[in-house]
């Protein structure tokens, strides 16, 4: 830094104000000016024509050294006020003096002061009116009364030096000089505070534009968490009407009668309008399989309705084949038709679905609705189709475990019938009383084992009961295991993003979170190296210390910047684990990664680790 600047940035201070600062350094410059251009210079001439007056000029010189000094301390104001008033009233004494005894004016004196008089306005900001009007006021009173100022010592002095000749023209040009610096300065100046103003007008538009930006970004984010609790709502909403079923079921051993209850339960709370479950039963003759309907809600006419549906016959012998899902919004209006107190019309949408646990259909629900079930509600049919499947086909068993017992007794009637009339004709055939007690010994063995075998039913029916609770709580179990395995994958897959690679940094897995926020398939990065996603600004060192870490079976956690498929830069906070094997060797390794949205808090982060590491 030369000299010149130096003297310019005497009094600048982080504190003060740009404006305050701006006309500190203006101050300078001025004291700088004045001293090299006039003070010197009138020293000189002075010296040669007026040696009375050169006290005049050199003490110019002290108060102007004086305004660096004020500056320097801190006086910043008493500084300006003397750069803005003492070359006036400097040069306003040495004007009188001159005309003292003369009737000859110096009119490029009078110029100088004139220069000298808007010096104010040049140092001295607006924002600063109270030490700008002083010290204009003093300006004007000190140019005013130049005749009337007391500090004369010297007359009648020879003004050809000043009034013609090389002098002359000079004090001229230094007086039009000094008039042309001020006003330029004053029009530099006005000119860079537009400047200023113009920035920040643009600064102040730029700030409503990210606002506007923040605030699109504060409602997106308030959408996405009413959509997530509105799909908690939905969630809750499944579980307890699972719940609600679940209890029906077991209050309801014969199946009409689950059926009745289940269908009634269902179309009410899902808010359909009809309903109804066929269940699969079996021809007598030849074991084939249909659908016989055991329980309807609201049912109105059909066309060619039946209550006996054969595989392949219809929509729900269609359901019954493919097993799966039949969902209808374009519905015939000679179809079904909805009925009620003020008319009927047909329904909106109309779905069918399958009552099936192991690949094995047990039933067909059928709803109809005059809305279209949004997709929460058709969810909820879906999770009813194996738990329904399920106790139907336990009511089965029960059922037939019922007729079987029901048999069994009435055979054990007929015995006991029989062994009455064996007795009385033994009383009337006394003659054939061997053969009839060979035939009592026979029945007596036939009630043996009709009584084993009663008591092997029993115990069947008891194993069937065990067997049946114990069913129902694993299911219990398993659907709260489902549920909280989705529960935790969904969250996630929301908020992590979750990768798996083997010991080479092959790529094994990634959720779709990764997919989303890198743009890649899962078919491109998986058989892939992790530094698919480097970037090239990430430092080897830290990728080296990552593997170290890694690979001696323990935790690295840090800061990474990755590149996306798009080569867009998005930043994570990784954490990297081992998988360790019975040996505690790893065998393959889990990274999370959690997205940090802000990039400059991402950057710091960064600057941190890279500090802590020695890199930076």
């Amino acid at each position: 830094m030369n000299i010149f600047s130096r003297l310019q940035r005497i009094g600048v201070r982080d504190n003060y104000p740009e404006y305050g600062n701006a006309k500190i350094r203006l101050s300078n410059m001025a004291a700088l000016f004045i001293m090299v251009f006039v003070a010197v210079p009138f020293s000189v001439i002075a010296y040669y024509y007026v040696p009375e007056l050169i006290i005049i000029p050199l003490l110019g010189i002290l108060v102007l050294s004086l305004v660096w000094v004020f500056n320097r301390i801190g006086a910043i104001y008493l500084a300006r006020i003397l750069v803005a008033v003492t070359p006036l009233l400097l040069a306003a004494t040495f004007t009188a003096n001159l005309m003292n005894g003369n009737d000859l004016r110096p009119l490029v004196l009078y110029l100088i002061m004139i220069s000298f008089s808007i010096i104010p306005f040049l140092v001295f900001d607006i924002r600063e009116k109270k030490y700008l009007i002083i010290s204009a006021i003093l300006n004007f009173f000190i140019f005013s009364g130049v005749e009337y100022l007391p500090f004369l010592w010297v007359e009648n002095v020879n003004l050809d030096f000043i009034t013609e000749g090389f002098l002359f023209q000079l004090n001229y040009l230094v007086a039009f000089l000094l008039t042309y610096v001020v006003v330029f300065l004053l029009a530099f100046f006005n000119y860079k505070s537009e400047i200023k103003s113009q920035q920040l007008i643009e600064d102040n538009k730029k700030q409503t534009e990210e606002l506007h930006e923040s605030e699109n970004v504060l409602k997106k984010n308030l959408e996405e968490v009413q959509k997530a609790q509105e799909e908690e709502k939905n969630r809750a909403w499944v579980t307890e009407g699972l719940g609600r079923i679940n209890n029906l079921t077991r209050q309801f051993d014969d199946p009409a009668a689950l059926s009745k209850e289940v269908i009634s339960e269902i179309v009410k709370y899902v808010d359909g309008n009809q309903g109804a479950i066929y269940l699969v039963e079996k021809e007598e003759e030849n074991d084939e399989p249909f659908m016989e309907m055991k329980a309807a809600f609201a049912f109105g006419r059909r066309k060619a309705i039946k209550d006996k549906v054969m595989p392949g016959e219809g929509l729900i012998g269609q359901c019954f084949l493919e097993k799966d899902m039949i969902y209808l919004t374009e519905v015939p209006d000679d179809f079904v038709r909805i009925k009620s107190g003020l008319g009927d019309a047909p329904p909106k949408n109309i779905v069918i679905m399958p009552l099936m646990t192991n690949e094995k259909i047990e039933g067909i629900l059928e709803v109809a609705s005059f809305q279209v079930l949004p997709d929460y509600k058709v969810d909820y049919l879906k999770k009813l189709g194996e738990s329904l499947a399920t106790s139907f086909s336990m009511n089965k068993i029960n059922a037939n475990t019922k007729r079987l017992l029901e048999l069994s007794q009435e055979q054990e009637e007929q015995m006991r019938s029989q062994a009455e009339e064996l007795h009385q004709n033994m009383e009337e055939l006394q003659a054939t009383q061997e053969e009839m007690e060979r035939k009592n010994k026979e029945t007596e063995e036939q009630n043996q084992q009709l009584q084993q075998q009663e008591e092997e039913l029993r115990q069947n029916m008891e194993e069937l009961s065990a067997q049946s609770d114990e069913m129902e709580i694993q299911m219990k179990e398993m659907m709260k295991m489902q549920s909280e395995m989705k529960a935790r994958e969904d969250i996630l897959n929301e908020t992590t993003i979750v990768s798996e690679a083997d010991l080479h940094g092959t790529i094994t897995y990634v959720n779709q979170k990764l997919i989303d926020t890198a743009k890649y398939s899962r078919e491109e990065m998986i058989g892939k190296g992790h530094n698919l996603f480097r970037h090239p600004d990430m430092p080897s060192e830290i990728y080296k210390l990552m593997w170290d870490t890694i690979q001696s079976g323990k935790v690295f956690r840090g800061i990474v910047k990755n590149r996306a498929k798009d080569g867009s830069v998005y930043w994570v906070d990784a954490t990297i684990s081992p998988v360790l094997d019975a040996d505690g060797k790893p065998e393959k390794y889990i990274g999370v990664r959690y997205v940090i949205e802000q990039e400059d808090v991402a950057q710091k982060m960064f600057d941190k680790q890279l500090k802590k590491l020695g890199l930076k």
